[in-house]
C-alpha cells in the first residue's frame, strides 16, 4: 500500500466511533480534526479554531471540556505550560479529560519536533463509571462494617476503635472526655411479653433518641444486646451525667403497631466516668461498667458516676 493509501486508511479509521484526533500547528491553529474531535469540542467542519478559542468557548458555553475555574485565563496559561514546555522538546504525555456531558476521554498528546501537536482521545466513560461504582461499593462496604445493622448506630468494633483513638489523642490534645455505658432496664421482659420484633423496635427507637440528644461530635454506639455506649469528647463527668439524665427524662414511649397494649415505657441505667490520657479503653469501660452496676443495684432508671482516680499526665 502507498503512503497516501496508508494515511487515507488511518484517517478513515479515526472517523469511526467516539475516539477523536486533532492536529495543531506550531501556532496552535487546528489543522486537522476528525468527526469525533468536532463533536467533543463543539466545532463546525471548516471552522477556524485555535487551542485558546476552543477552551474559551468551552468555558463560556459550559460545553465540551469541564473547566473548574473562576477565570479561564490562568487555566489556559497553566495548560500551555504543560503543552509547550520551554525550551521546546519533543515529548508525549497522557491524561484523563472530563467533559461536561459526563463523558471521559483518555488523551495522548504528542509534541513533534516542528512544534505541531497531535492530540488523540479514547472514550473511557464506561471504565470511569465502573471505577465510580467500585468506589461506591467500597465506601458502602466500609460504612456497613462500622454500623450496627439493627439500630443504624456505630457497632461495637467501631465504637471501641473510636474510643481508643480519642484516648490516644489526649496526649497531644488534653481535654475532658467522658464515657457512658447504658443498659435498657427490664429489656428481657419486653422481649418476653411483646416478642423479639417489638424488642427490635424498642432498640431502634432508643438509639434514635440517644443520637437526637447528643452533639454531632459525640458518638452513640451499640455494644451488643441492649447495651450502648456514648462517647462525649470535651465533656467532664458532671456535664456528661447531665446529658444522660436529659436523655433518660425525655425518652418517648414506644407505640407498637397492631398491639392493643399501652405504649411501652423505656428506661435505662447508665454508668459514667471521665477518661484520662494514657488510659486503655478496657480500663475506662471497666470503670463505666462499675458505675452502671451501681446504678442497677440502686434501683435502675438512674445515672451513676465513678470519678477517674488516674491523674492526668501532662505530655
Amino acid at each position: 500500500m502507498s503512503v497516501a493509501g496508508d494515511c487515507s486508511a488511518l484517517l478513515q479509521a479515526w472517523s469511526v466511533g467516539n475516539a477523536f484526533v486533532g492536529v495543531y500547528d506550531e501556532h496552535d491553529h487546528v489543522r486537522y480534526a476528525n468527526d469525533g474531535f468536532l463533536r467533543a469540542f463543539n466545532l463546525e467542519l471548516g471552522e477556524v479554531a485555535t487551542f485558546e478559542s476552543i477552551i474559551h468557548a468551552c468555558f463560556r458555553d459550559r460545553k465540551g471540556v469541564r473547566i473548574e475555574a473562576d477565570d479561564v485565563a490562568p487555566f489556559i496559561a497553566d495548560a500551555q505550560l504543560r503543552r509547550r514546555p520551554s525550551p521546546p522538546v519533543s515529548r508525549q504525555r497522557s491524561f484523563p479529560v472530563d467533559f461536561m456531558d459526563g463523558k471521559w476521554f483518555w488523551c495522548t498528546e504528542t509534541l513533534l519536533p516542528n512544534g505541531w501537536i497531535v492530540l488523540t482521545g479514547a472514550d473511557i466513560t464506561s471504565l470511569k463509571q465502573t471505577e465510580k461504582e467500585l468506589a461506591a461499593a467500597r465506601d458502602s462496604a466500609v460504612l456497613l462494617s462500622r454500623i450496627d445493622d439493627l439500630t443504624g448506630v456505630p457497632n461495637r468494633r467501631f465504637a471501641l476503635s473510636r474510643l481508643g483513638a480519642i484516648l490516644n489523642s489526649l496526649d497531644s490534645e488534653p481535654m475532658d472526655f467522658s464515657v457512658a455505658v447504658l443498659d435498657l432496664d427490664h429489656f428481657k421482659s419486653i422481649n418476653d411479653t411483646f416478642g423479639h420484633d417489638t424488642g427490635d423496635v424498642v432498640l431502634r427507637h432508643f438509639a434514635k433518641h440517644c443520637v437526637s440528644c447528643v452533639r454531632s461530635l459525640d458518638l452513640v454506639g451499640r455494644l451488643g444486646g441492649e447495651e450502648f455506649v456514648i462517647l462525649l469528647p470535651g465533656t467532664n463527668a458532671e456535664n456528661a451525667k447531665a446529658v444522660l439524665e436529659r436523655i433518660l427524662a425525655t425518652i418517648p414511649s414506644v407505640e407498637v403497631p397492631h398491639c392493643e397494649a399501652a405504649p411501652i415505657t423505656v428506661a435505662f441505667s447508665a454508668g459514667v466516668t471521665q477518661a484520662g490520657n494514657r488510659e486503655r479503653p478496657e480500663e475506662v469501660l471497666a470503670r463505666a461498667d462499675k458505675a452502671l452496676y451501681t446504678a442497677k443495684h440502686a434501683g435502675r432508671s438512674r445515672v451513676e458516676v465513678i470519678p477517674n482516680t488516674v491523674a492526668r499526665v501532662s505530655s
